[in-house]
Parts: structure tokens; C-alpha cells; sequence
């Protein structure tokens, strides 16, 4: 999704790795951040990957951590980088579901996310 931040939500990566719900929130979540002028910069640390379930070959569930302690909001037309003092809502649980397509790509349906969850918090 990083490819598309700047862009109108209709990336090639995210219309082929997300559909239904998933894929409309982050078509809107991408036209609104572009609205607000902003993009994302800094480090994105992902990691506690599990599925939890799959079913069939053809469904999933999925859960990981994000660290989000070195990644900020950044201004498109001026540059200027939004820092912000890292918390324990820096760390975040993500859980989705997925299908797989008839292409036989993987794509997320729904998602959701828990900030500050302890499985996540790293000192």
C-alpha cells in the first residue's frame, strides 16, 4: 500500500491483495489522507506473524504486530514531517481475514486493529 499513499486508492497492488470491505476502507483511507495533503514517511516495523486459520486452501485468518514508534505523517507540498513522541499506541495488533481469488491471489477482506495491545508493546 506505500505505492499508493500519494495516489487515488485504485493501486494495482491494492485492487490485486484487497477486496471487499478491506478494499473499500482502504481506497477511502487513501483519498482522504491524499485530501489532507499528507503521505507517510519514517520505518514500519511488522513482525509476531501467525495464521491462525485456514480453511480449504481458501480462506485465512491472520494476526501481526506493527511498531509505528519511527513512522510519521508528512506534508506533501511543504515536506515537513509530523513527529510525535512514541507510545504504547505505536504498537499495534492487526488481525485480517482473507480469500483466495480464482487467480490464486490471497486478498484481505476485513481487518482490524488494536492499539497498545500487550501481545504487541515492546520496550
Amino acid at each position: 500500500m506505500r505505492d499508493s499513499i500519494k495516489g487515488d486508492g485504485n493501486a494495482a497492488n491494492l485492487n490485486r491483495y484487497f477486496a471487499g470491505p478491506a478494499l473499500t476502507y482502504w481506497s477511502k483511507r487513501i483519498e482522504a489522507v491524499k485530501e489532507q495533503g499528507l503521505t507517510s514517511t519514517g520505518a514500519y516495523r511488522y513482525y509476531g506473524f501467525e495464521v491462525t486459520d485456514v480453511a480449504i486452501g481458501k480462506t485465512a485468518a491472520v494476526r501481526y504486530c506493527e511498531d509505528q514508534r519511527k513512522a510519521y505523517s508528512k506534508e506533501i507540498k511543504t515536506d515537513k514531517v509530523r513527529r510525535t513522541t512514541p507510545s504504547d499506541d505505536d504498537f499495534i495488533l492487526t488481525t485480517l481475514q482473507a480469500t483466495k481469488n480464482s487467480r490464486g491471489d490471497w486478498q484481505v477482506q476485513t481487518t482490524s486493529w488494536k492499539k497498545a495491545d500487550a501481545s504487541c508493546v515492546q520496550r
